[in-house]
């Protein structure tokens, strides 16, 4: 993150980047004013400011030295939706460093994990004293293959072990955030494939009822986890293979 500027002539106004485009510290002035009066927060609160454009949508993440007023808030401002995440500013015991995700993404970055931060730097956020999803449910789409958060989903998994030992060093409890990343996978599965139960069931092989069952109970057998699991995959390969084709196609026609 690259500091551009000061909001209020005293908060940092940080952007991923200098090269990617973002708002204006004017702009972002009245956005977080707005944002304040709406919520009962005072200016004097607010620690830092991270513009975060996520798939499409304005996003800000802010650290503030109150309580979180929730997760996150979405406002409409000039014809544009923005969204906003929260992390509560706290001093660590020595009172030297403070506790938030931005800890993680110099702790990954003294062990050269670049995948870990871009996840945690899109996706994660720490209130002083849990790990959890920073962005709306709604926009997220951890078993659709085409979605880079899949991909994330992955990483977060396969690092579980470096991610729990660094938290535990900060204090940090995640045990929240692999339960956010372990939902019934048959539910999450159709919400985000757009798929019914019974589509599902035809894809997988595997009789519709056995399929109701096991998302209404949520006991999964670890076969049937499996073959979801191998079919994800082999959507992600297929979307691969139709990406290569099109490039391949793409080539042929510039060569002719």
């Amino acid at each position: 993150m690259t500091q551009i500027g000061n909001l209020f002539k005293k908060t940092p106004y940080l952007v991923r980047d200098d090269d990617t485009k973002y708002k204006s510290i004017e702009y972002v002035e009245n956005v977080i004013q707005i944002l304040l009066s709406e919520n009962k927060i005072d200016k004097k609160d607010l620690k830092n400011v991270f513009s975060n454009n996520r798939d499409n949508l304005l996003h800000f993440h802010i650290m503030i030295k109150t309580s979180i007023p929730c997760e996150h808030i979405c406002i409409k401002y000039e014809n544009e939706d923005i969204e906003f995440t929260f992390e509560e500013y706290k001093e660590s015991k020595t009172k030297t460093r403070a506790i938030s995700s931005f800890m993680f993404l110099e702790a990954f970055k003294h062990q050269k994990e670049k995948h870990l931060i871009k996840v945690f730097d899109d996706i994660i956020g720490c209130d002083g004293k849990v790990l959890f999803i920073s962005i709306n449910k709604d926009n997220l789409k951890l078993f659709q293959p085409s979605s880079k958060h899949y991909h994330y989903r992955n990483i977060l998994l396969a690092k579980k072990d470096l991610i729990c030992e660094i938290a535990s060093s900060f204090g940090i409890d995640c045990k929240q955030l692999y339960l956010d990343l372990d939902p019934n996978i048959i539910k999450q599965v159709c919400k985000d494939l757009n798929m019914t139960y019974k589509s599902l069931a035809l894809e997988l092989g595997y009789k519709p009822d056995t399929i109701n069952k096991a998302a209404s109970t949520g006991k999964i057998s670890d076969q049937l986890n499996k073959s979801i699991e191998f079919y994800l995959e082999n959507l992600r390969l297929r979307e691969e293979l139709k990406q290569f084709e099109l490039i391949k196609q793409t080539l042929q026609n510039v060569a002719v």
